[in-house]
Parts: structure tokens; C-alpha cells; sequence
């Protein structure tokens, strides 16, 4: 556009907006933020506000659209969640200071992953933005680009946690990423990323290739960390690293135009530290967000989360995530769950404190980024009044049961910060408001200037007729009078029949009619002190609090490892009450590979139940003689629920966290496979089949003898024979070759043959009891197998009509009849033998002709005898069942 078509003031908006092509320009105007042009059109609709005009561009109305400042937050959520990025561009000085329009420039850039303002966040999740680095793209001409190796950085700005790791793989990164759960991702410009991200994360912010160099990323980080060398973080020689966690730490500095000073450190992340559960797996099984709408109810990470804290309910959101794979560190975990557990006073008191304690470590990122309200430093001052209280809780230890090692490391990070809390003890109003325009934030007799400028703007007058009764003493003139004029201001007035007692010091300023009007030059001071006095205090106790906020800023390393610590002991002590209230037990970990489970539960479903008793059940796996548990029974028997519970028990006791069963022993588990219920991809272009066939197929490439593996009706979506053939091999491909300890429900009673032929296969079923009116599922899980499943009559349960019940019936029958065959026992293929599609069911023709061809020597027949043998074989052929010999 022709800015010298423009007023002076779209020019400049228009200058500004050039440099921010993909934000809505939140363009300061007083009290309001204003928007114009596309973005205004843009905007109206999405934020509920009037789109209206102002002047004119190239002969056309301005479109322009505003919100007001004092709402800012609440039009930011609205444009936030609509998916635009905002910039708010802000009036950089005062009303008539300059002629023309007032300078402005962009303060900040706020996008889903930069957000740090309280009400809008969740407070209970964390806010992830992540930076990706493939090697393909960073590092061209090196090898890691060969092997598709790919580093990520995510960073919550809301709390400070930044974290980097090279996942290996592409499986391991979409791993990763699903735990973090990012709002916002960042890739370099040019990269195709695989579809999965795309359509899982729409997110996607493309930034210049250069930011993700790692020479240029290992600058950044070493400036930011004020360090010669990134060794003490562990990605010295990783450059991927390094790429995704300075492209990260660059756009952060662009959007926030402030001090990161709460970025304090780096944490490399390994993948083999933890145990990987994927987002179908996390997804089936119900971890954070239930099948039927996706939140929290009903879901594990909703049952478990009694935490009294929102950074102790981010944490045990990340713990269920991320279970860990370490041994020492998860009987760590245990050793003080064990000793909270124990110790009911003290979990009870500790509970107790940290109710009353707030989000440490929100409250100190918006401190370090010049954000927090007064608010929120009066929250941090009453967090760190409850430290020496936890303190003593943790303190009040025996010898005979001695503090663990874990809960003395908390113990030791929660001291330190009696200074800092006496700082903000001593400066800080007790009653403070929300904002710090409201004044009243910094207590009386902290600085004598802004005491005085607080005298001033609440006590004008009274400074005014103390200087009237000072000047009446001291001149002797009983009718001097001290008065306002809107034109003149404060004078002093002196009737004319006293003039004489008027002081040299004394100015006159204007001659009435009965008297006189002066001025002194303390009367001018103090004129002006009170005229300015309300602007001063505000500017005094804005110096003064920000001040208090970068002394927080300062130990900022030291308070984030006190809200850690907070969030780890809020997070042990929810899951010691937790084993207190619902009965769990401590778990054996250990590094061999077998799963022991007595009476074991399902956490959520037990919690759900509203009448009757859960009925636990055992469970038994190890790579050896139980590696394929094979489960056969009725629908709604409870296969599936019991295959999940197998599975959130085992990924419970890698957290540190007791366990829903009488007693578990629990080896250690590199990963977690689902393969569980019915869905399509549409979008995709994939059926319901599909889909379960490219997850099997995941599967079977990526388990190892350590993982646990799930898989419920395989091969359903297809034909009965195609499905039960894939289930076959399926099992064969798992026992023989993954090796992993697989949990394996169906509906195929053909593969219960299997244990006869795997050493490793073993069978169980649900137990139902029979009965003259309806068959009465137990949900208990036996050994052995199921005849049928029961299917009509849960059809009967749903309500289906009686006609259709009763012909189903019939059917089935006729069916069973048909069907009624031996099943061959298939031999799984040796390793030399070629692979040879062999048939399930045995055809008794077949062999017979088999039989015969097999007893012939060729050589040896005479013509009439051939004759003879193709005569036996034409009457075999005719005697398979619908097939007729031509003559």
C-alpha cells in the first residue's frame, strides 16, 4: 500500500504489521487495542466484537475492530484457541511527548506454545512447545541422515522445563512427542514431515533452516547458559541436540522480547531410560483421557491424580507418560511412598501444607519474565512460608524408621530461602491487589519517598492546612488563607488591611479587591508533590516491585529445584494415600522378564464400580513356558478389561507407584503394545481392517522379548477363515520370533490348538456358570479354553427383538452342523523350510489320494494297472463332499 496516501498513524501501523505478515496486530490506542484491515475482518467474528471503519485506504473504508486493554485475556484466549498467533504491539511513550503518532513497537509475540498468563493455561497440564531436527534436513551430509536420526528439544515457558534427546528413530520420536502432548511444534522450512504428524499435530510452525544449525544453535545456547561448553548438559557431541534445542531457545527469544532468565538448565533425555508406550497405546489404554470423550473421568490418570497441587498433578501426568526403566530409581520412589505410607501423621500434615501452596513454579517464570502481578509474589511468599513447616514434617524421623534417601534429597531442596522470604515479608502489602496500576503493594516504611508520595495523594489537604497554620505562626497574619483557583492553582491570600505582615519571600501573583494572592516556593513544591504525587507512587512502587521481581529472578535456579521438590514429595504422598485408601501393594521390580500378578485389578474399573466387588484375577508371563497367554470366553466376560489390567499394573509399578493387586512381582519392560477395538481412518483413506492390520504389523517389527503385548480379537474385520489364518501366524510370528510376553484374546477357538504345538502358548479362559435361564459370567480367568462365546445372548442383553434372537438361534445350529470338521494340527514352519501357506482344515479326500500316489511306482505299473489307479482316484474325487466325478 502507498503510505503517503495514509494518515501518519495507518502508516505506521502498516510499517509495523509489514513485519508481522502471519499475526493479528493487537495495535495499542489508549484503552484499547485496536485491529485493521484483514485482521480486523479476520478477528470479528472469532473474538465476538463489532467490526466497524475508520478513514479510508485507497478511496475504500479502513475495516478496524478492538477489545479493551483491561480485557486483553480474555480475547486472547478466544483468538488462541482459534489457532491465530497475536502480537501485541504496545504505545512505548506518553501522550503528548512527541508530535505526530506516539512511538509503538511489537512487545511480544504470543502463540499455544509462549502462553505464561495463569488463566490461560490448564493448570494441571503441562504447555509444550518442541522443536524437531531431522538429520535429513540439519545435517545433509552426514550419516545420521542415513539412518532418519532426528533430534527434539520441548521446552514448557511456563515453567521453565527444557529438555533435548536424539529418539534413533522415527517410531521412538512420535513416542516421545505423543508423551509430551505438545500445543505447538517447530520444524525447519522445507521439511516434509511424516502424514502421522501432520494429522496428529495441525500445529506446525516452520522456522528458517539456519535457526536449527547447530553451529549457530550451539552459540545461542552457550550465550544463553553463559558457558564455554554444552559438556555439563550432556550434548557436547550431539548435534541434533543442539539444532532442536537453539531453534527452540531463538524463537523464544523472538516471541517474548524478554528475559528467559528461568530457562536455568538443559536435560538430556535417553530413550532406553524410559518405557515407551506409543499413542495408540497410551489411547486403548485409557491413561489420560477415556475412550468416550477423551477426558480426564474415568480415566487412570483422572483416578490417580488426588495430588494437592498443579505442578504435583503435571508431574504425575509426565511419571504415567514416561514410566521410568531404571530399577534403582523406581525402588527409590518406593522406598518413600513406603515410608509415607507408614507414617499416616505426617502424609496426613504434609498433605495439609501443600493444599495451602500454590503453582511455585508458574509463579516464578512470570517473576523472571517481568509478568507476575503482586498476586502472585504474595503467593510465592506464602509457598515459602510453608517450606520450614514441611520441613519439620519430614524431619520428625526414628531410627528405626529412618528418612529415605529420596525424601532427604526433597528435604535438603526445600531450604534456603529464609532471606528471600523475608524480603517479600518485610516489602509486601499483607492485602494486595490484583494488578499493580491499583497501588497499595509495598508496605509503609520500605522507601521514604514513596511513603510520602502515598501521604500526599491520600492527605492532600492535610499537608495544605499544616503549611497554612506553619505560615500563619511564622508571619503573624491571622486572616492568611491557603486556597485553590482552577486558573492560578494553590496561593496564599492575605486581606489587604495586613499586607504588611507579608514576607519578602512571599510573590505576589494577582491583587482583588479585599486582598492579596501569593505564592513561596515550598507552596509551588508542594503544589506540585501533590498533583504528581498519585503518578509518582505508582512509578516509585513499580521501580520497587520490580526490583522484588529480579531478585526472584536471581535464585531462580534454586527455586525451581524447590518446586520440584514440592511437586515430587505432593506426587509421593498421592500415591502412598493412594495406596492407603484403595489397597494397592509395593511391586518387586526387577530386570528378569517375568510377570507375577496375584489377584490383580483393574484401578479404574474398580474405582467405577458402584455395587459388587471387582474380581481379581492372577496373571502369570515370562519369555520361557507363559510367554503367549492365549484367552478365549464370552463377550462381555471381561478379556479385554483383564488384558488392560495386566497392563496398567505393569506400567504402574515402572512410575514408582503401589499397584492394584495382593502381591506383583513386575520384570522390566522396555514397551507397551495395544491392539485393542475398532476404528477407521477415514481421512486416511484406511478401513477399520486396515488400521488393525498396520498396527499388528507395527507390532510384530518393534517388539523384543521385554515388551508387553496386547492384542484382543485380531483378524475380526475380514472373513472368518482370512482372520483366523492371520491370528494364526500372527501368534506363531510372536512366540517364535518377537519372543515378547503377549496377552492374546479371541474369539477363534481354532487357536486354542496352538498350545499343543508352542511350547510357550498357554490357554485360559473366562469361567462362566451355566444355568437353566442364562449362562453367568464369573470374570474370573482359568485355565483352559472356551467352546462358544455366548455372542446371541449378549445380543439379548442389548435388546434385540426377540424374532431376530430366536432366528439367530437356528442359524447358529445349521451352521455348527456345516462346520462341525477336524482341525489339523499345523506345525509351525521350521526355520530351514521354505514358507509354505498351509491349510487349516484337513480334507480327508486329499490324503487319501495322497495316500495312493504316494504307494505308486511309476516305473513299475503296467498300462491296465494305470488304468486301474486313475479309476480309484476319479472315485476318491467323487466322494468329496460337493464335488461329482464326470464320466
Amino acid at each position: 500500500m502507498n503510505s503517503a496516501s495514509h494518515t501518519p498513524m495507518v502508516s505506521q501501523y502498516l510499517a509495523i504489521k509489514e513485519k508481522h505478515p502471519h499475526e493479528l496486530l493487537f495495535y495499542r490506542m489508549g484503552d484499547f487495542y485496536e485491529l485493521f484491515f484483514a485482521d480486523a475482518k479476520q478477528a470479528a467474528p472469532v473474538l465476538d466484537i463489532v467490526l466497524t471503519q475508520r478513514g479510508q485506504s485507497g478511496g475504500e473504508p479502513i475495516p478496524m475492530a478492538g477489545v479493551p486493554v483491561r480485557s486483553l485475556e480474555l480475547y486472547l484466549r478466544k483468538a488462541i484457541e482459534a489457532g491465530f498467533r497475536v502480537a501485541i504491539c504496545e504505545q512505548t511513550e506518553t501522550p503528548g511527548s512527541n508530535k505526530g503518532p506516539l512511538q509503538r513497537e511489537v512487545r511480544r509475540i504470543i502463540t499455544r506454545g509462549t502462553l505464561t498468563e495463569e488463566h490461560l493455561l490448564p493448570a494441571r497440564a503441562n504447555n509444550f512447545l518442541v522443536a524437531l531436527a531431522p538429520a535429513e534436513k540439519v545435517l545433509p551430509q552426514r550419516r545420521e541422515r542415513q539412518n532418519g536420526a532426528i533430534g527434539l528439544a520441548a521446552l514448557d515457558l511456563s515453567t521453565g522445563e527444557f529438555q533435548c534427546g536424539e529418539p534413533g528413530n522415527w517410531d521412538h520420536a512420535m513416542a516421545a512427542i505423543s508423551a509430551l502432548d505438545p500445543v505447538e511444534l517447530l520444524i525447519p522450512d522445507g521439511w516434509l514431515p511424516p502424514a502421522e504428524l501432520n494429522s496428529r499435530y495441525p500445529s506446525l510452525t516452520r522456522r528458517t533452516p539456519w535457526e536449527f544449525d547447530p553451529e549457530q544453535a550451539s552459540l545461542l545456547l552457550r550465550d544463553h547458559f553463559a558457558t564455554h561448553s554444552l559438556a555439563a548438559y550432556g550434548i557436547e557431541q550431539a548435534p541434533l541436540c543442539q539444532a532442536a534445542a537453539g531453534a527452540m531457545l531463538a524463537y523464544c527469544r523472538e516471541t517474548q522480547k524478554e528475559s528467559l532468565q528461568h530457562i536455568t538448565g538443559l536435560t538430556r533425555t535417553h530413550a532406553d531410560a524410559f518405557l515407551i508406550v506409543d499413542d495408540t497405546c497410551r489411547r486403548n489404554l485409557e491413561l489420560n483421557g477415556n475412550l468416550l470423550d477423551g477426558k480426564r473421568h474415568n480415566s487412570l490418570l483422572g483416578l490417580l491424580d488426588i495430588t494437592q497441587t498443579a505442578p504435583g498433578s503435571r508431574l504425575l501426568a509426565q511419571w504415567i507418560n514416561r514410566p521410568l526403566q531404571s530399577v534403582e530409581v523406581i525402588q527409590e520412589r518406593q522406598e518413600g511412598v513406603t515410608w509415607l505410607l507408614q507414617q499416616e501423621r505426617q502424609r496426613e500434615q504434609i498433605r495439609l501444607l501443600l493444599r495451602g501452596s500454590h503453582d511455585l513454579e508458574r509463579l516464578l517464570s512470570r517473576a523472571a519474565m517481568g509478568r507476575a502481578s503482586p498476586r502472585d509474589l504474595g503467593a510465592l511468599r506464602s509457598t515459602l512460608a510453608r517450606l520450614p513447616l514441611l520441613q519439620d514434617e519430614l524431619e520428625q524421623h526414628t531410627p528405626e524408621a529412618p528418612l529415605p534417601a529420596l525424601l532427604q534429597h526433597l528435604n535438603n531442596a526445600l531450604a534456603g530461602h529464609e532471606a528471600l522470604l523475608q524480603q517479600l515479608q518485610e516489602q509486601l502489602q499483607e492485602e494486595l491487589p490484583a494488578q499493580l496500576k491499583e497501588g497499595s503493594v509495598i508496605q509503609a516504611g520500605v522507601h521514604a519517598e514513596l511513603d510520602r508520595a502515598r501521604e500526599l495523594a491520600q492527605d492532600g489537604k492535610g499537608f495544605l492546612l499544616r503549611l497554612e497554620a506553619k505560615e500563619r505562626e511564622e508571619t503573624g497574619i491571622t486572616t492568611l488563607k491557603i486556597r485553590h483557583h482552577r486558573s492560578y492553582g494553590y496561593s496564599i491570600e492575605v486581606s489587604h488591611g495586613q499586607r504588611n505582615k507579608v514576607p519578602y519571600r512571599y510573590q505576589q501573583t494577582q491583587t482583588m479587591t479585599n486582598a492579596a494572592r501569593y505564592i513561596t516556593s515550598e507552596l509551588k513544591e508542594l503544589e506540585e508533590q501533590i498533583l504528581n504525587a498519585e503518578e509518582r507512587q505508582q512509578s516509585l512502587e513499580a521501580e520497587l516491585f520490580t526490583q522484588l521481581m529480579q531478585q526472584v529472578a536471581a535464585q531462580a535456579a534454586a527455586l525451581q529445584r524447590t518446586a520440584l521438590g514440592l511437586a515430587t514429595l505432593d506426587l509421593l504422598t498421592c500415591f502412598a494415600e493412594l495406596a492407603y485408601q484403595r489397597h494397592y501393594c509395593r511391586p518387586e521390580i526387577h530386570s528378569g522378564t517375568s510377570i507375577s500378578i496375584q489377584h490383580g485389578r483393574h484401578p479404574v474399573v474398580e474405582a467405577a464400580l458402584t455395587h459388587g466387588a471387582f474380581v481379581a484375577n492372577d496373571s502369570s508371563l515370562d519369555i520361557g513356558e507363559r510367554r503367549v497367554m492365549l484367552i478365549t470366553g464370552p463377550n462381555m466376560a471381561g478379556k479385554s478389561t483383564y488384558m488392560r489390567q495386566v497392563a496398567l499394573i505393569v506400567l504402574l509399578a515402572h512410575t514408582g507407584s503401589f499397584v492394584p493387586a495382593q502381591a506383583a512381582s513386575i520384570g522390566l519392560t522396555d514397551r507397551i503394545f495395544t491392539r485393542i477395538g475398532a476404528s477407521d481412518d477415514l481421512a486416511g483413506g484406511r478401513s477399520t481392517f486396515m488400521v488393525e492390520m498396520t498396527e499388528t504389523a507395527h507390532i510384530l517389527h518393534h517388539a523384543t522379548p521385554r515388551s508387553l503385548v496386547l492384542l484382543d480379537e485380531i483378524g475380526r474385520g475380514t472373513s472368518t477363515l482370512d482372520g483366523l489364518a492371520i491370528a494364526w501366524a500372527v501368534i506363531e510370528q510372536i512366540h517364535s520370533h518377537c519372543r515378547a510376553r503377549t496377552l492374546f484374546a479371541t474369539h477363534y477357538h481354532e487357536l486354542t490348538e496352538l498350545e499343543q504345538l508352542l511350547p510357550g502358548v498357554v490357554n485360559y479362559t473366562v469361567e462362566v456358570k451355566d444355568d437353566a435361564v442364562r449362562p453367568l459370567f464369573l470374570h474370573t480367568i482359568v485355565r483352559g479354553s472356551a467352546d462358544r462365546s455366548y455372542g446371541i445372548h449378549v445380543a439379548e442383553l442389548a435388546g434385540m427383538p426377540r424374532a431376530v434372537i430366536d432366528r439367530a438361534r437356528v442359524v447358529l445350529e445349521l451352521l455348527q452342523e456345516k462346520h462341525q470338521r477336524p482341525v489339523q494340527r499345523i506345525a509351525p514352519p521350521a526355520k530351514a523350510m521354505p514358507r509354505v501357506q498351509l491349510s487349516l482344515f484337513a480334507d480327508p479326500t486329499s490324503e487319501a489320494i495322497q495316500k495312493e500316489l504316494t504307494a505308486i511306482d511309476p516305473d513299475e505299473l503296467s498300462p491296465k494297472e494305470a488304468l486301474q489307479v486313475l479309476f480309484r482316484l476319479k472315485e476318491l474325487l467323487a466322494q468329496a463332499p460337493g464335488k461329482t466325478a464326470r464320466r
